[in-house]
């Protein structure tokens, strides 16, 4: 086991992109005891989301894992792999932040009979995942604050959220502690090697610097075409903005802390995170700028919003923008050729499968 982990001390691995791709591949990859690099001009920038510097900071941390209706093919796999990583890597990430935890359950309310169905399927087929069917009582709640009349609902105490701000400082400390080297620098170009003598990869730094590579990782989003095509890559990506509003609201809701971690109506999550502030966010936006008519629709539900969505007020609000893989699955986890690995193309579900992915690029290089 020593003997393994010399070796891999002397392997030089660097990843480009810091969101949360880019931070989970060096947690794993530097628990693993290899060599690595962390390459980001925005690393030692604040970390918030009312500003954010990637989609990472942007989004709400769903972890909707176990009530996927899937129960095989690979987005399943991601997801059941991810959601078992990070209850152990929760007790291994240095939490900065005491009240850092996996916030739980999730509910998810039917919005149509046939959505009910697949629900009343879904608990059948994942009850060992801790997924049940909402009771009357429960139902009733809902129905009192979203003033409708719900067909039902299903609740998941396994799934739920990570406060992606918490996070993301939490893993920032941990690379500390696990002596990640972090580079605030932009990557201008990346080139094969073709000295014999030498690391396979050359990366060089806005600031004249070169890095040679065992292994390079991207994990840049959007950036990623612009790094790929000079080496005769064509991987295509399209912008994706999802935004988030926090409403204000004019007086407390009765019985909030009834709320769950997450709440998923019409395909909206509603975070209840204090008793007068709720954070709502959901869209995917194919576009750099945020749409006022999308965050309307958002904000407007489909059967019209309940009083207390109508008389609160946005006190604050934001957008990220994420990259989507055009004609492949997301995320991207590919090997391009020796040394060049992908693990980017997160438009959804980013902080979810992140440790899975990158388990992926661990397994990928120590295959080699």
């Amino acid at each position: 086991m020593n003997s393994q982990k010399t070796e891999k001390k002397h392997i030089k691995i660097s990843i480009i992109g810091g969101g949360i791709a880019g931070i989970t591949t060096a947690f794993h990859l530097g628990k693993k005891g290899y060599q690595v690099n962390l390459i980001d001009p925005t690393l030692n920038s604040e970390i918030n989301n009312l500003n954010p510097k990637n989609g990472s900071q942007a989004s709400l941390g769903v972890l909707m894992g176990n009530i996927y209706k899937r129960s095989k093919g690979r987005a399943f796999l991601l997801r059941n792999k991810s959601m078992k990583l990070w209850k152990e890597w929760l007790t291994e990430i240095n939490h900065s932040e005491t009240d850092f935890i996996l916030e739980k359950p999730l509910i998810k309310l039917a919005s149509s009979e046939k959505e009910y169905q697949l629900m009343i399927e879904l608990s059948h087929n994942k009850k060992k995942y801790g997924i049940e069917l909402l009771d009357k009582n429960s139902l009733g709640f809902w129905n009192s604050i979203f003033d409708t009349t719900l067909i039902g609902g299903l609740i998941s105490y396994e799934d739920g959220r990570l406060n992606p701000i918490k996070l993301i400082k939490s893993l920032i400390q941990s690379l500390d502690q696990i002596k990640i080297n972090k580079i605030d620098k932009s990557v201008i170009r990346i080139s094969r090697n073709k000295n014999l003598n030498e690391k396979n990869w050359t990366i060089n730094l806005d600031n004249n610097q070169s890095i040679n590579q065992d292994y390079i990782v991207i994990c840049s989003a959007l950036n990623t075409q612009n790094l790929l095509k000079p080496l005769g890559h064509e991987i295509l990506l399209e912008p994706i903005l999802g935004q988030v509003v926090e409403l204000e609201l004019k007086k407390e809701i009765s019985n909030w802390k009834k709320w769950p971690a997450i709440l998923n109506y019409q395909s909206i999550n509603f975070i209840h995170h204090s008793p007068t502030r709720i954070l709502i966010g959901a869209t995917i936006e194919r576009r750099t700028k945020p749409s006022q008519l999308d965050k309307q629709k958002m904000l407007n539900l489909r059967n019209g919003p309940p009083k207390w969505m109508v008389n609160a007020k946005i006190s604050h609000e934001w957008s990220g923008i994420r990259a989507r893989p055009i004609n492949e699955p997301a995320p991207l986890l590919k090997q391009l050729e020796p040394g060049l690995l992908l693990n980017t193309g997160h438009y959804r579900n980013g902080v979810l499968l992140a440790p899975a992915c990158a388990e992926w690029i661990g397994l990928q290089i120590e295959g080699q």
